[in-house]
């Protein structure tokens, strides 16, 4: 019965290769590294690859990552661009007042600005 769990060695090695890859400094790119392991767990797991076959696959995958990320800030600026925030389109303002909410919450406001 084959196991789907990476062995203690497969862990090590895709430690290895992201402490290669990882950025220097205090502060890490998350969604980067998150990537990076999603990538290395489903390459090791898939085709047990050996470590120096994953480096440079593990390369091209980050530049494509980071080059397709850098196009979705773009768009999501564009889309700033012209003046509507990011949530005005999801957000909608319904005028009936069929249930009485906003009736009875602005006789109460009303009320208790009298006393």
């Amino acid at each position: 019965m084959s196991s789907t769990y990476l062995s203690f060695a497969d862990m090590n090695m895709i430690e290895r290769l992201l402490a290669e890859v990882r950025e220097p400094g205090s502060i890490h790119d998350v969604a980067r590294e998150n990537a990076a392991v999603h990538f290395l767990t489903r390459e090791v797991e898939q085709s047990q690859a050996a470590e120096e076959d994953l480096r440079p696959k593990l390369a091209a995958h980050l530049d494509e990552w980071e080059t397709t990320g850098a196009a979705i800030v773009r768009w999501d600026d564009e889309g700033r661009a012209r003046g509507v925030s990011l949530r005005a389109e999801a957000q909608r303002r319904s005028d009936n007042d069929t249930d009485g909410t906003r009736r009875r919450m602005t006789e109460t406001k009303d009320r208790n600005q009298l006393i």
